[in-house]
């Protein structure tokens, strides 16, 4: 059922000074269709028991008029690796907004809504999930860049010089114009990157990027050099193209900013599965010694928010994952949807938290190699990039019965097991890296009813399955518990359990598979 956050005329009324207000960009999607975006005030007040208050104060539909004032109280908070975690399922009433630009105000009319949130927070950013059952379903994103790329559509453009050389990067994207290193001014006065209005198929936006190599020193040497747009900064350290001196970097003690104002690094504080991105690609006239190097590529490298490069070191230790694909074809320049899946399990052992993340797109997987027709030059357009959050149950064991999932079914039933059940007795995995697994077991008439809801990192998919256990008791109405995917329980090396590891120190995390790992937190 489609949701929304919301908060009553009262405790809008009820917020004092000490509300923190947060400013940032309000996208919201109308039974599933995009409705665009808006800069939009959400304020949190912290509550005397411990809990929170968020308003969204006239809150409308893009194009179809206002909503009203949305007010949640009482919202429950958690803390985890720094931030506070918030979640409600609330029915409230929608209360008339004091726009005077809005004649009418919808939301009173709905009586009660069925009304949910889930949001993190720190001091400088709120990030929150809002959905309503009305009107068809209202889905709302507020806050941009923690679990996604910002300008992920390349809607907005700035303008990067470079000299007397002007270059369209997408904002939040940077190329050669704003490039570093000792031989930028040789790599900087060609522009790699331009606004395309050639979109994706089903694109609700109207531009794309186009990146396009060059050639370096036309006339005189004729050196290919390869269209290359980052996240991240880049660097022209070295003569020789396939030089680790030239590289995509980021680093949080990078203090330049680009011709936007924004910083040369994009802060991601999830975990992604996958990156889905759509692109289209033409390769022009390759040497004949580079025929075999006819691919695009595209890597992604999820860090601690520490130096990294890349190309770069392949024994950093900062690492959380990695995704990319050096072969990307052309298939008769048409666009393609490309995913690819990052992996953790290389670089488990760097126990690195995710705070950033580097991605780069150049026309050819090799340095130095592209077309060597400057009329007929190398091309790859990008639109809608996304990150993937998965939110699928993988495997579920009850009193020591594996449970037969299928594809497409919720709800399950299991006999033949006796005795009194337990939140101990339970353990849940699921396909996304950083889901979040909550279990509930609550008496039923004859057994137990487990409910596994499993919430995808970025908060904006859930998967409910419940479990009816026949012939068991419990020796509680209720109890629940939430865990991050492939993580039973956290304790202190005293023996206390946690709900995270926020504290430094070391701690025993015992995994959904039985083992059990010392992890350091420094």
């Amino acid at each position: 059922m489609k949701k929304i956050i919301t908060l009553s005329a009262l405790a809008l009324m009820a917020l004092t000074a000490n509300a923190k207000d947060y400013i940032d960009q309000l996208s919201v999607s109308l039974a599933g269709t995009p409705l665009g975006t808006q800069e939009t005030t959400i304020s949190v007040d912290a509550q005397d028991n411990g809990k929170y208050t968020l308003s969204l104060k006239n809150f409308q539909l893009a194009g179809l008029g206002g909503i009203g004032n949305i007010v949640l109280s009482d919202v429950d908070a958690t803390e985890k690796s720094g931030r506070t975690v918030l979640a409600a399922d609330q029915v409230i009433k929608i209360t008339e907004g004091d726009d005077p630009d809005v004649s009418m105000w919808m939301g009173p009319m709905l009586g009660d809504v069925p009304v949910s949130l889930k949001a993190d927070m720190t001091d400088d950013n709120l990030y929150a999930v809002i959905t309503i059952d009305g009107f068809g379903g209202v889905d709302v994103v507020f806050g941009e860049g923690t679990y996604q790329i910002k300008n992920s559509g390349f809607e907005n453009f700035h303008t990067a010089t470079a000299g007397s050389a002007t270059s369209d990067e997408p904002n939040a994207w940077h190329s050669f114009m704003s490039c570093t290193g000792i031989f930028a001014s040789m790599v900087s006065s060609t522009p790699h990157t331009f606004i395309s209005e050639d979109v994706r198929p089903g694109s609700t936006g109207s531009k794309s990027v186009a990146v396009v190599s060059g050639i370096v020193m036309p006339g005189f040497l004729n050196i290919p050099a390869n269209g290359t747009m980052t996240t991240g900064q880049m660097k022209a350290g070295a003569m020789v193209a396939t030089d680790t001196g030239n590289c995509a970097f980021l680093d949080f003690e990078n203090e330049e900013l680009d011709a936007n104002g924004d910083p040369f690094y994009t802060v991601i504080e999830g975990r992604p599965d996958s990156l889905a991105v759509w692109v289209k690609f033409k390769q022009g006239v390759l040497a004949e010694e580079n025929a075999d190097y006819k691919y695009a590529s595209i890597s992604a490298i999820l860090t601690n928010g520490g130096y990294y490069q890349d190309p770069g070191d392949s024994i950093a230790t900062n690492v959380v994952a990695k995704a990319a694909n050096t072969q990307i074809e052309s298939k008769d320049f048409t666009w393609q949807r490309i995913s690819i899946p990052f992996d953790y399990a290389s670089y488990v052992a760097n126990n690195a938290e995710a705070r950033a993340l580097l991605v780069t797109i150049t026309t050819n997987a090799q340095p130095g190699v592209g077309s060597t027709d400057a009329a007929n030059l190398d091309s790859i357009y990008v639109d809608d990039i996304e990150l993937i959050y998965n939110n699928n149950l993988t495997a579920l064991n009850i009193k020591g019965t594996d449970i037969a999932l299928e594809a497409g079914k919720a709800d399950y039933e299991l006999t033949g097991v006796s005795g009194e059940l337990s939140l101990d007795d339970i353990t849940a995995e699921a396909d996304g890296q950083g889901a979040i697994i909550n279990t509930t077991v609550e008496s039923v008439e004859g057994g137990v009813l487990v409910t596994v809801k499993v919430v995808s990192n970025d908060y904006l998919k859930t998967n409910t399955y419940t479990v009816n256990v026949k012939g068991v008791t419990t020796g509680i109405g209720k109890a629940e518990t939430t865990t991050v995917n492939g993580v039973k329980a956290i304790y202190t090396i005293d023996g206390r359990r946690v709900s995270s590891m926020d504290a430094k120190g070391v701690y025993v995390v015992r995994k959904t598979d039985g083992t059990t790992v010392k992890v350091m937190n420094r």
